[in-house]
This record gives structure tokens, sequence and C-alpha cells, in this order.
């Protein structure tokens, strides 16, 4: 089914030229500006990877990492080597994002929307530690991106490329892979029996080549089950039942990022109607649902859905009537992000709002990251509010989540 929107074959050469030296300069300066603010080792489980790496076990708890970890070491030196990894990933992934927009959307909405994805505040993050969140900024739009080609041009390259991208991206952050594993079999349903066959193989061995040594390690040196790691993980979970605090703090870890990252474009959320909608939503759905009806950790989380999210409202400013207001939108979203990555300073816990910011939000800023800030432990009692930072050592506190962060 042919898109809506112009393809690559339906563009001027001085468009494609435009959209190259565009993209070059969205990957150079992403990967730049991601250098300019990193910093050392600190956030979640970034040390555990570390230590996995240096004793050449490369599996922490479940899923485990076995390929990001393996990947990491190497590099003669690890903790460099996984930030200048998540450098490139947040800069590829940048650039695959633009890859999807024009295909979807015409300038300068393409451009402006691939500006956006560059700032959001927690993908800015997810580029400056030493975590496997930054994969899904490059792998979920890259994947969606190849299937885009692949409609346009059914080619085997472009189908071998889509079943690679989705088995490394899986490999990378194996939760995300299954969220997104959805979407490939939508893909798959549209496709001519023979191409069913040969991506079902190809994704099948390609991901068999990191799960076989991941579950072999974590077997060895892991033994607890991704069972017992989720029930510690599950206690607001609304399909077990479990409606309490822990709920209401699940929900607030989804949509106050979320919120914060697509600002006033998340007006043209449900707006869009194109031959791509259906993909995109699937894209989206599966991972959101999980967060919100099970378990959430920490904003980086929604790396893997946050290009659908922001797709879809592109999608619906191109179909808005006024193309003004799209522009304005997506440049206060743009604005909204730097000003809080860059500007974001610590609030007294004057209360339980004051608290839900720092930890939610603040957590994911470029003050975090150059000051260790990881405030880890929230409870919530009343009107007071008692917080605990990793960085200051105060004593545990009983938590809103019993345990945070991970990959």
């Amino acid at each position: 089914m042919p898109l809506e929107t112009p393809t690559e074959g339906q563009v001027s050469r001085s468009s494609r030229s435009f959209a190259l030296l565009f993209s070059l300069g969205l990957g150079v300066g992403v990967f730049v500006l991601r250098a300019q603010t990193s910093g050392p080792a600190y956030f979640a489980d970034a040390k555990r990877h570390l230590a996995a790496i240096a004793n050449h076990t490369y599996i922490i708890q479940p899923p485990g990492y076995w390929l990001f970890n393996r990947i990491g070491g190497l590099f003669p030196n690890p903790e460099h080597g996984l930030l200048a990894m998540n450098w490139c990933l947040s800069a590829l992934g940048c650039v695959a994002f633009y890859g999807c927009a024009r295909r979807l959307v015409r300038a300068p909405i393409a451009e402006l929307g691939a500006l956006l994805y560059a700032t959001v505040f927690f993908a800015w993050f997810s580029g400056n530690i030493h975590s496997t969140y930054a994969s899904q900024l490059l792998f979920a739009p890259l994947t969606f991106y190849l299937m885009l080609r692949y409609r346009e041009n059914p080619r085997l390259a472009w189908l071998f490329a889509v079943s690679a991208s989705f088995s490394l991206g899986a490999g990378l952050r194996p939760s995300d892979g299954a969220f997104l594993a959805p979407l490939l079999l939508l893909f798959a349903l549209r496709l001519p029996r023979r191409h069913q066959v040969l991506l079902g193989i190809t994704t099948t061995l390609l991901c068999l080549a990191w799960l076989v040594p991941n579950q072999l390690a974590q077997h060895h040196y892991h033994p607890k089950s991704a069972g017992e790691q989720f029930a510690e993980v599950a206690q607001g979970a609304v399909v077990l039942g479990r409606v309490n605090l822990y709920t209401v703090s699940n929900a607030l870890r989804f949509f106050l990022p979320l919120g914060l990252a697509l600002g006033p474009s998340s007006f043209f959320l449900f707006r869009g109607r194109s031959a791509a909608t259906p993909l995109l939503w699937t894209w989206v759905v599966p991972g959101s649902a999980f967060f919100l009806l099970l378990s959430i950790s920490d904003a980086p989380y929604l790396d893997c859905v946050l290009g659908g999210f922001l797709l879809l409202c592109m999608v619906g400013m191109a179909t808005a009537p006024r193309n003004r207001a799209a522009v304005a939108a997506l440049v206060g979203s743009i604005a909204l992000n730097c000003l809080f990555y860059l500007e974001f300073r610590p609030l007294p816990p004057r209360g339980n709002t004051y608290a839900v910011v720092g930890k939610d939000l603040g957590n994911f800023s470029l003050y975090a990251v150059k000051h260790q800030l990881w405030i880890k432990k929230l409870q919530l009692r009343g009107t007071g509010t008692e917080m605990r930072s990793e960085r200051t050592g105060a004593a545990p506190l009983a938590s809103a989540k019993p345990k945070e962060g991970g990959g």
C-alpha cells in the first residue's frame, strides 16, 4: 500500500541534497553535543555494566544485556567506550528518525521534528550516561525507516536490513525488542509468503546469536530468574490487580516525562491519518501498555517509544489546516526541552509535587549528569516528602518503587 506522502523518488535533487546536508549536520551536532555534556559513570546500573565487562561475565540482572556489555568490552577503556557508543547511537538515531520523518511529512515539520527528537531531555540524558537506553534511540526508528524503504521498493536487501536492525536492537535491550515485536509481526503479515519466511528465519537466527550466550551467561553467573526480578518491581501492576500508591507513582513516571518531551506538539497526537499510522500505533502501544499496566522505572525507558509518538504528532501536523501552528508547537517543544535539560536545578523538598519533579524529571537533566545526582527513592506521606540521593549517601527510606533503574 503506497504512502500518502512524498517518497525519495518524488523529491527533487536539490531537496535530496539539502536532506543529506541536514542529516550530516544533525548527526555531527548531536554527537558533539552529547560528548560535551557527558559525565562519569554513576546512573542506575552503570557501574554494574563496567564491573561485568571487567570480570568478563558481560551480564547483570535479567535480561542480562550480554550484547551491550560484550561490545563495551571491545574498547580499551570500557567507561569511555560505552559513552562513545551512546554518543554514536544518539547521533545515528536522530539521522534515522529524520529519514522516517521525510517519508511521512514535508519540510519544515520533518526538520523541526528531528531537532526535537535530538533535544528531548531524557533522550539527551540517555546519550550522556553508561546504560543501554540510547540503543533504542537508533534501532527503533531505524527498523521503522527500513520498513518504509521496503514498502517503497520491496527488495530483499531492505527486508534483511529490517531483520538485522530489529535483532541488533533487541540484543542490546531485550525488553524493548519484545515491545517492537508486534510492529515486526504486523509488517510481516503484509509481506508475500516467501518474504515472510525469509524474514522469520533471518530474524530468528540473528536473535539466537545473542540470546544463547546471554542465557548461558545469565544461568551461570546470575541464576536469579526474570520472574523473581519482575516480582520486585511489579508492586503497582494494574494487570495483577495492584492498584495503590505504587500504581500512581508508576503512571507519573510515564506521563510526566512524555508530556514534557512532546510539549505543545502533543496536541496533534491523535489528529493524523496516513498509511503509516497503523504501524506507528503498533510501535508505541505495546511498550506503553507495559509501562502503564506493569512497571516503568525511569524516563529513559521511553526511548523505545519516543520516536513513534513524535512521528504520530508530526503526521497530525501534516494534516492540520494551518502549518504555522505546527511550526510553533515544534519550536516551543524544542525550547521547552532545552531549557529544562540545561537549566534544571534541584528544588527544596517542600512537598510531594517538588519531590516528584525532582525524581521523575530532574534526575534526567544536565545538572544531574554533572553532579552525579540520582534521587533513587521517594516516599509520599500526606504533604510530607522524603528523598534519597545516591550522591549524598543519605539513609535509605521506604520507596514508591523498590528497585529503580536498569540497563
